[in-house]
């Protein structure tokens, strides 16, 4: 049975520890409310966003860029978005397992995949694994703005057009509520029109010099504006993860501490029992 002093410093060292994760949890809390308020400001802005591209293409035949050209796949590029910082549970490890499938997948179709990770953890993941990585995207999510959205999107699509990638595709967490974030698969490049469902589109979209100068200009604020939404909903997941993980770790440390809390009493019980029965047979061996 464990020493007195033992369990009295297993005790100290397990309310300690109480207290970091109940400051975690908290501070994750108040991050993933400005977080989720985030989200919802730029869903609105890429839904119409997204319905002028789709107006774009209603009703219009043939109406082509170089970033709506479908090409043979013979090299891949992969953006995953993990965390920076770690404890958040599973997250990082979903991605990563993720990451690896795909590449996998895509190698036995006989296609090359670079990835491009967003996140600390993620880049040292896939930079360990030993996978072909280009590090533009890696501090998109220290203070991500709409700038760095649109600098690592120009990256991208410059690495389109110049036929070094024939198809984008990011892999995220989808904010479905606090306790379920759902990993994305979506491919941003070429852009494919989904069939218009009359809601989102703006019908008889007029364009000014024509459709295809219009789309060149537009489609880098729909990349951006995709981007920066991956970045805030990954941002959101990974607070909302944080705080599941945090209030986990709390209630299992609960636990931990009312059955130390138990042991501490049942031995330092005994200890006395063992005093109580020491000096009641010292007294005896001297009468």
């Amino acid at each position: 049975m464990a020493s007195l002093r033992e369990t009295k410093n297993r005790i100290n060292s397990v309310q300690n520890t109480l207290k970091i994760t109940s400051a975690m949890k908290l501070i994750a809390s108040a991050k993933f409310h400005q977080a989720q308020q985030a989200v919802k400001k730029v869903q609105v802005y890429d839904n119409n966003l997204h319905g002028i591209l789709t107006g774009l293409f209603e009703g219009r035949e043939a109406l082509e860029c170089a970033f709506t050209t479908v090409r043979p796949l013979k090299r891949i590029a992969i953006v995953p978005f993990s965390s920076d910082t770690g404890l958040c549970g599973s997250y990082n490890a979903n991605v990563l397992k993720e990451v690896e499938r795909l590449v996998e997948d895509w190698n036995r179709r006989g296609v090359e995949v670079m990835v491009y990770p967003v996140g600390e953890k993620i880049t040292h993941s896939v930079l360990k694994a030993g996978l072909p990585t280009n590090e533009e995207g890696r501090h998109l999510l220290d203070k991500p703005t709409l700038a760095k959205c649109k600098a690592f999107g120009s990256v991208l699509m410059k690495a389109f057009q110049a036929g070094e990638v024939d198809r984008v595709d990011i892999v995220y967490h989808r904010l479905k509520s606090v306790t379920k974030q759902l990993l994305t698969e979506q491919t941003l490049l070429p852009y494919v029109p989904e069939p218009s469902t009359g809601t989102t589109a703006p019908q008889d979209l007029v364009t000014e010099p024509s459709p295809v100068a219009f789309l060149r200009l537009l489609f880098p604020q729909v990349m951006t504006s995709h981007l920066y939404l991956a970045v805030s909903e990954s941002l959101a997941s990974e607070h909302a993860a944080r705080m599941t993980a945090m209030q986990i770790a709390t209630d299992n440390g609960n636990d931990l501490l009312k059955e130390l809390t138990k042991l501490y009493n049942k031995t330092r019980q005994q200890a006395i029992t063992n005093e109580i029965l020491d000096l009641v047979g010292g007294r005896a061996r001297k009468s």
